[in-house]
């Protein structure tokens, strides 16, 4: 697995996500139009960056349909903005539990190859859950309650997200310095591995 790309990819995808927190929060007032165009804008943008900066060797066929499927939905959203106004907290309960689901799995990889960091995207994934679960059993929840809590979210996101790129950029900077050096397949502290010279 190419460590550099991934880190890279989930770097740029947390700026992102920040990016778009911050506006969010910046911007709510104005409408709800422009709120629900700020989050289409985004499932677009993640959608491309994961597939464009995804390493070599892992461009599968799910990931191609993920990352058109939410280009569509991107798309959609964006085009018919008030379609989706009314509808927006349940969308992006979906939406959320949906990430985060995602978030929790890939926890559970990269905790396999040795970054001790897994937790950080466990955490915020089951906090995302929970947060999607309440979108979506009390619809009725002001819109501006919701954009503020989406914002704060999606900042928390991308700023997991940038902390875990770091670490699996600094794994990717020891394996290439120390090639007999492997993440332990458990957890656990790193492996050295070699030839044993009698």
């Amino acid at each position: 697995m190419d460590l550099k790309r991934t880190s890279r990819s989930v770097i740029v995808n947390g700026v992102i996500a920040i990016l778009v927190g911050l506006l969010m929060v910046v911007w709510p007032g104005t409408s709800a139009e422009v709120v629900v165009r700020i989050f289409a804008i985004w499932l677009a943008v993640i959608a491309v960056s994961s597939f464009v900066l995804a390493p070599k060797g892992t461009r599968s066929g799910s990931l191609v349909a993920r990352s058109v499927l939410l280009i569509l939905l991107g798309a959609l959203i964006f085009f018919s903005p008030m379609l989706f106004a009314s509808f927006v907290t349940i969308l992006t309960g979906f939406a959320v539990i949906f990430f985060s689901f995602l978030a929790v799995t890939a926890s559970l990889f990269i905790r396999r190859i040795g970054v001790r960091m897994w937790w950080l995207l466990t955490a915020i994934g089951v906090a995302g859950i929970i947060l999607g679960g309440f979108f979506l059993l009390a619809p009725g929840a002001g819109i501006t309650a919701l954009i503020f809590t989406l914002a704060g979210f999606i900042v928390v996101v991308g700023i997991g997200l940038v902390t875990l790129g770091w670490r699996l950029r600094k794994t990717a900077q020891t394996i290439r310095q120390d090639p007999h050096r492997r993440p332990p397949e458990d957890g656990g502290g790193d492996v050295i591995s070699g030839e044993i010279i009698e």
